[in-house]
């Protein structure tokens, strides 16, 4: 027999199974709501005492999750269950797509596709009042757009207010949360695009989908949305841009150009 911090054990588990035991144990106990946002976890001590394991994987494992942002840790106090809004799924799906060789074509494609899930449930939901709402952001939009230099700034954070703004109208949370990741993995060409216009493409074009968005939405015509969401960016008529761009997880947080 083996001993662990006063915890006997017949046979000790190799390291990345202790480690993942952990893992799996914290994992349980969120998805069987035994813990939820805010709630403070077990001591080491108790996690090792509960899981019969040492100290070094439970320690591990508590790093892991929080660099997945699951948990945050406050000096002195312990560590405890992010908040929604802490969590990032993004990141691991970044790197994903980067070791993969995911192409630009594929990522525009699921761009696309999840701009139709989001007009598709605007439709349902939105209001005389929020579609007027959209057509202000729209129209400020494009005024902006048309001034000499571009304030870029100032464009992209429009093109993200009425992308958020419209977001909200599907009332549906999951939707919102793969919707917001499809976003920051695109971001960089949305940024590149109002910061210069690549051959062959006018960028000033862009912001006139917001039109055929609005136009869907007035009409409540789920086929005109997916015929705009099908058509919003061609990736054969775009590949001379996306060849200026290269997709790295790093570029998302540093070179995206949007102001929080």
């Amino acid at each position: 027999m083996m001993e662990y911090d006063g915890v006997q054990s017949k046979k000790a588990p190799s390291p990345p199974s202790a480690m993942k035991k952990v893992v799996d144990y914290i994992a349980g106990e969120i998805y069987g709501g035994r813990l939820k946002a805010g709630d403070r976890l077990p001591t080491e001590a108790e996690l090792c005492a509960m899981l019969q394991i040492s100290r070094t994987p439970v320690r591990e494992a508590l790093k892991f999750l929080e660099s997945q942002t699951v948990l945050r840790t406050k000096q002195g106090s312990g560590t405890f269950v992010a908040d929604p809004g802490e969590i990032s799924i993004s990141m691991p799906l970044n790197f994903k797509i980067k070791l993969e060789g995911i192409s630009w074509g594929e990522i525009v494609d699921f761009r696309n596709q999840m701009e139709f899930l989001v007009l598709r449930d605007a439709i349902q939901n939105a209001t005389d009042e929020d579609i007027q709402h959209l057509e202000e952001i729209n129209s400020h939009l494009l005024v902006v757009r048309k001034m000499k230099p571009v304030p870029v700034s100032e464009a992209q954070n429009l093109e993200l207010l009425f992308h958020d703004e419209l977001l909200k109208l599907t009332n549906n949370r999951l939707l919102q949360e793969m919707y917001r990741i499809s976003s920051e993995i695109f971001n960089p060409v949305i940024a590149k695009l109002y910061n210069y216009t690549a051959e062959g493409i006018d960028d000033t074009e862009w912001p006139l989908s917001h039109t055929y968005f609005l136009e869907a939405l007035r009409k409540r015509d789920i086929f005109l949305a997916y015929q705009v969401s099908l058509n919003l960016i061609p990736v054969k008529k775009f590949e001379s841009f996306l060849g200026h761009t290269q997709y790295t997880p790093d570029a998302i947080k540093t070179n995206s150009g949007f102001e929080n």
